[in-house]
């Protein structure tokens, strides 16, 4: 029996540390002064842990500062709770921290302190008696508190226990501060977004179109369900992020146009005045007349249709965020490059006064808009954030290729979406 517990003794903390394994994979957290537990829900959020822990034991309110890069989950929890004073146990999903009792120097059997006192010299244990043994059963009794202490998973609860009166920072402690999160770490997120356009068609060509163009404007108007759909990409440093992604974009509006044309007719002559002039013995008679045409076929013409332009496009922005409170505002600016997927509606011809299909018309493969927008960022919880703002954006240059007009599109809409912090 004494060669077994001398070999529980010595295996039992390589038992321990055998269960402090952690399978997943490297992480990467930062905290300036925060407190323990606020780090460690942090850390719940970023790993998909949960840890369960007596407050009293970890002293949660202490702040801490650290900045870890690439490091396993046990690394992490041994720079917030020193191992010497502290020890984890991993059970699938859920960590229990538990705090390291100091053991105490156990009372001597009766029958040691009888060997002890016969002996005149004996100050210490005599050396056959091995008390190490009672000390590893003493440590056992640690392993046992261990186990009570998963009764501690009450605290997930967050069970504020404390003098004072519960306020809304203790009930809303659990929501994302979006401002803290703005560190000087590179982090990749994805979202998806809606945007609702307004459409406004430009016309613009040489001079001698002018009257022209006002015929354009007059005959082309917006839609008020023009939209696009597409996800982000959003790469973050601290206040700045750099965005791209991939956008389907629907162009809408409305074509109403009307002329009228007339063939045959004749001409009716009627004569003003008569008078004549004496040359010599001739009188030469000279009549001066009035001629006016009459239209035979008079053919009224109205075109009425919807207009569309669709495109693929690839934005991208610099975005600026400042914190507001648990939430962020930006502004943003980029540049939209977009690839012409086809087009539906009637335009009208530059000369004359007919009309041609949208099909019958060149347009630019590529054609590149200036964006400029301003939103807010609101945290839904640990994994995702609302995003809702204004966008204004506008063509560079024309739609139409080898056209005496010039066509462009600017717009003014409303964008939401959601964004997924990994």
């Amino acid at each position: 029996m004494f060669i077994l517990f001398l070999w529980l003794c010595c295996h039992l903390p390589l038992l321990s540390a055998a269960q402090q394994k952690n399978p997943d994979h490297n992480i990467s957290i930062s905290a300036v002064n925060e407190p323990i537990s606020l780090v460690l829900d942090k850390l719940s959020r970023i790993t998909g842990i949960t840890f369960s822990y007596n407050p009293d034991h970890i002293e949660a309110s202490k702040p801490i500062s650290l900045n870890m890069k690439d490091k396993t989950l046990a690394e992490a929890l041994n720079v917030i709770l020193p191992p010497d004073n502290f020890g984890f146990r991993f059970s699938g999903k859920q960590v229990v921290i538990f705090r390291k009792s100091i053991p105490s120097t156990l009372p001597l059997p009766q029958s040691a302190q009888k060997e002890t006192s016969g002996s005149e010299d004996a100050g210490q244990p005599a050396p056959d008696t091995v008390f190490i043994t009672k000390t590893s059963i003493r440590h056992d009794t640690i392993a046992l508190r261990d186990t009570i202490t998963k009764f501690d998973t009450v605290y997930m609860m967050r069970t504020i226990l404390r003098d004072n009166p519960i306020t809304g920072k203790d009930i809303f402690s659990n929501q994302t501060n979006l401002s803290k999160e703005q560190t000087k770490t590179l982090k990749f997120e994805p979202g998806f977004s809606l945007s609702w356009l307004m459409v406004d068609p430009i016309y613009d060509g040489p001079e001698k179109y002018q009257q022209k163009l006002e015929k354009y404007r007059n005959s082309n108007s917006g839609s008020q369900i023009s939209g696009s759909i597409g996800v982000d990409l959003k790469l973050h440093y601290a206040r700045f992020s750099l965005g791209t992604g991939l956008t389907f974009t629907a162009f809408k509006g409305k074509f109403d146009y009307s002329y009228e044309t007339s063939t045959g007719g004749f001409f009716r002559k009627d004569t003003l005045d008569a008078y004549y002039t004496l040359i010599e013995a001739d009188t030469a008679w000279y009549y001066v007349i009035d001629s006016s045409y009459i239209p035979e076929d008079i053919q009224a013409n109205r075109y009425k249709t919807s207009v569309k332009h669709r495109f693929f496009e690839i934005p991208v922005y610099l975005q600026y965020s400042h914190p507001a409170g648990r939430s962020l505002v930006y502004v943003k600016a980029g540049i939209i490059a977009g690839f012409h997927a086809g087009s539906e509606g009637l335009m009208i011809l530059p000369e004359g006064d007919g009309v041609t299909e949208m099909s019958e018309v060149n347009f630019r493969p590529v054609v590149f808009s200036y964006l400029f927008g301003a939103g807010i960022l609101v945290p839904v919880n640990g994994r995702l954030t609302f995003d809702a703002g204004l966008t204004y954006r506008q063509h560079f240059s024309s739609v139409l290729s080898d056209f005496p007009v010039d066509v462009r599109n600017r717009s003014f809409g409303i964008r939401a979406g959601l964004v997924y912090k990994f």
